[in-house]
């Protein structure tokens, strides 16, 4: 992983302010409904963490059987909301916590989910587990994306002790003692993304691989952070994904994709090209990084992603504009340099 980005001299600085409703949110832990017993299917059960104190912004995907597994926990500040939740759901043990990758609102909660549950192995992809063992690098990287805010927003997470934690890649399974988790390599949201396909009830866990879309719209937000998007990339996995035939398909933000696998694969491809065209549109009259975050907005209002205010402002608390342009830019610049070689 990358741990150092670049921003094209036409585009300033970062500009943080679309996450600072969300950093004095209260992410205190909800009070747990009362304990039930255990789950008696295997079908999935989405887990809300609360990220940013509000609901359906984040969900942690719990896949119940014979050795229970957490796909993506979420940020290291939820984990007691989703230790909370396991527990209410009759989940005292965790055999797996897998990482689809290692973005602190996915994996930031993985060492505090395995301090809880010590029998539980953490699974990553082969080239980022080392971030797992020792987060320093990375917590460096985040707080150079998103400043100030970086502990309010995603609290820091603990490191995994290297026994614990199984490097995995494209083609590996996670054994879950009456089924497997099949390991697909899904880059381009980062280039140690992954997903994963329940074989035997078909859902597949994409992480970032499609963006986000939330509930009450179908619309689908890509998702082009900082520091190693690459759109070629992101298009060949979401492809992939598609080509699974999946029976339904789990976005961390937030929940089963709509209206099903093969149209939203289809919505996220046709999204993500179209905000990469529109953002080197105006990327190449803006005057300035505001003037093109102001244009990019206007866009996106206008065109791009017709949804109300309100999904429009849930958009942007878990998946800002501004991040996307930055690591648009980043995307344009890699390219640049790789053709001028």
């Amino acid at each position: 992983m990358n741990t150092h980005f670049n921003v094209r001299r036409k585009v300033f600085r970062n500009r943080r302010g679309a996450g600072q409703d969300a950093a004095n949110r209260d992410t205190r832990p909800a009070a747990p409904p009362p304990p039930q017993a255990p789950p008696d299917s295997i079908q999935t059960v989405l887990v809300d963490s609360l990220m940013h104190g509000e609901k359906e912004k984040m969900g942690a995907c719990l896949v119940p059987g014979i050795r229970p597994a957490l796909i993506d926990p979420g940020p290291a500040n939820t984990a007691d909301n989703v230790i909370g939740a396991l527990g209410a759901l009759g989940i005292n043990r965790l055999d797996s916590i897998v990482l689809t990758h290692i973005h602190f609102d996915h994996a930031g909660g993985a060492g505090h989910l395995a301090e809880r549950f010590p029998e539980a192995t953490v699974y990553i992809h082969s080239r980022v587990a080392r971030h797992l063992a020792d987060p320093a690098r990375l917590t460096e990287s985040v707080r150079a994306v998103w400043g100030e805010q970086t502990e309010a927003l995603f609290g820091l997470p603990m490191a995994v002790s290297e026994e614990r934690i199984q490097r995995i890649d494209d083609g590996d399974t996670v054994d879950l003692g009456d089924r497997r988790l099949g390991v697909i390599a899904t880059p381009g949201h980062t280039r140690g993304h992954l997903a994963y396909l329940d074989q035997e009830t078909g859902s597949l866990f994409c992480g970032d691989a499609l963006g986000v879309q939330l509930p009450g719209s179908q619309v689908i937000r890509p998702s082009t952070p900082p520091m190693d998007f690459c759109l070629d990339d992101a298009v060949k996995s979401i492809e992939t994904i598609k080509s699974l035939k999946p029976e339904s398909v789990y976005m961390s933000h937030f929940g089963q994709a709509a209206p099903g696998p093969e149209q939203a694969c289809d919505q996220a491809i046709e999204a993500i090209r179209r905000w990469y065209e529109s953002f080197l549109h105006k990327l190449e009259i803006a005057e300035s990084d505001e003037d093109l975050r102001r244009r990019f907005h206007a866009c996106l209002e206008a065109t791009l992603e017709p949804v109300s205010p309100v999904t429009r402002r849930n958009l942007e608390t878990v998946n800002p504009a501004w991040l996307n342009i930055e690591g648009m830019t980043g995307a344009l610049e890699r390219d640049t340099e790789h053709r001028a070689a």
